[in-house]
């Protein structure tokens, strides 16, 4: 009987149900901030785009 060795990567070892519960609760951690910078980011867009309508505020004229 002889010994086989496998060429496997740690990285690319099968997860436990434990490392993805906490694997998904980080990601969707991060979707939700992500997600509140994208609105506050349309907001702004919204303001920048309010002041050019109305001639461009105080700034150069």
């Amino acid at each position: 009987m002889a010994i086989q060795h496998k060429q496997t990567s740690i990285a690319k070892r099968p997860k436990t149900p434990e490392e993805l519960t906490a694997e998904n609760k980080a990601l969707k951690s991060t979707a939700a901030a992500l997600e509140a910078q994208v609105t506050d980011l349309q907001l702004a867009l919204c303001d920048v785009y309010e002041m050019a309508a109305l001639g461009g505020g105080n700034g150069g004229e």
